[in-house]
């Protein structure tokens, strides 16, 4: 191997482990937003699911549709005053990242207003009160532990200072927020692994969807 080659080598398997590191995170795809994940087609898949839900849907259904929206959002930039409504266009905190689908999946929320509450107070606003946990002094993996205990379903997770969602499916915990810390964007991460969810001194979650 040529010698210029081999004093670059390092520094080349460095930046291709830090990149696979977060391309698990973040959609890191050229044009990921402009061609495959559009504006248009969220508009549309929105379009589609107010027609679906004009028929009762089980929770798992609604969960689905979750899970529809959520490609959509992934690597859409984060910005503590982010307000915006569009996929990959903007930047979104993480307060209006969750008020923001919530109202995308149909529910009546007035999401400006209720992404400047405190998290635990706009929990309490979305979703029934007998769902509503508080978790305080509990170690990281007993609080893991006891999220797995619950039912399955779609959860809001409020923390210290950050909101998201906790996705409680098929044995597995999934967290998907509005990140402020790196790749400052919305991710989907095993919440086993999340750094702002294992920091948190204090958690409160309330399920927003039952996966019956």
């Amino acid at each position: 191997m040529p010698r210029h080659l081999q004093k670059t080598l390092p520094a080349f398997l460095v930046l291709a482990l830090a990149y696979a590191t977060a391309a698990r995170l973040v959609p890191w795809l050229p044009g990921y937003h402009a061609l495959y994940f559009t504006p248009g087609g969220y508009t549309e898949l929105l379009r589609r699911q107010a027609a679906q839900r004009e028929v009762n849907l089980t929770g798992a259904e609604r969960i689905a549709q979750f899970r529809q929206l959520l490609p959509f959002w992934y690597g859409t930039r984060y910005g503590f005053h982010g307000q915006t409504a569009v996929p990959g266009e903007g930047r979104i905190a993480c307060g209006y990242f969750v008020t923001t689908v919530v109202q995308h999946l149909g529910y009546a929320c007035e999401r400006t207003k209720l992404a400047r509450l405190p998290s635990e107070t706009m929990i309490q606003a979305l979703v029934k009160p007998k769902t509503i946990r508080r978790y305080s002094g509990l170690s990281f993996p007993e609080f893991l532990e006891k999220m797995k205990r619950q039912e399955p379903g779609l959860y809001l997770v409020g923390l210290d200072t950050h909101t998201g969602f906790l996705l409680h499916q098929r044995g597995e915990l999934r967290f998907v927020h509005a990140s402020g810390r790196f790749p400052y964007c919305v991710v989907n991460e095993p919440a086993a692994e999340s750094v702002v969810l294992r920091e948190s001194r204090y958690r409160v979650t309330g399920r927003l969807l039952a996966a019956d």
